[in-house]
């Protein structure tokens, strides 16, 4: 599966399993394009807790761009946690491996020892 639409899946999966609003589900579709750009240039990257982390320096754009995501992220997360009765941090790492586990040659994320390493 093409990583484009495993995101756009998991967000779908997400907001449609969380009963999330719509709103939420069209900001990070909105965002999504702008997402990929950057973790293809490598200014960010995914982190072990389903968050996205600014890796170089980087424009205020881009931690707007960030910000803006990590909060829907973790309003997901908690929403899908309330609807399961589990903790929204299992969520976020779930998220997080599949997101490792489908991301494209040349993306970025930490791992367990808080190290950088590239697929």
């Amino acid at each position: 599966m093409n990583f484009k639409y495993f995101i756009f899946f998991l967000v779908f999966a997400f907001s449609f399993s969380a009963n999330a609003d719509s709103n939420l589900t069209n900001r990070m579709k909105a965002r999504l394009p702008d997402v990929l750009s950057a973790k293809n240039s490598g200014v960010i990257g995914e982190d072990i807790n389903g968050l996205l982390v600014v890796r170089t320096k980087s424009t205020d754009k881009v931690e707007k761009l960030v910000k803006d995501e990590n909060k829907d992220r973790n309003t997901i997360f908690r929403l899908l946690a309330q609807k399961t009765g589990g903790e929204s941090e299992d969520v976020a790492k779930k998220f997080a491996k599949g997101i490792a586990s489908k991301a494209k040659k040349g993306h970025w994320f930490k791992n367990s020892s808080g190290n950088w390493v590239s697929k």
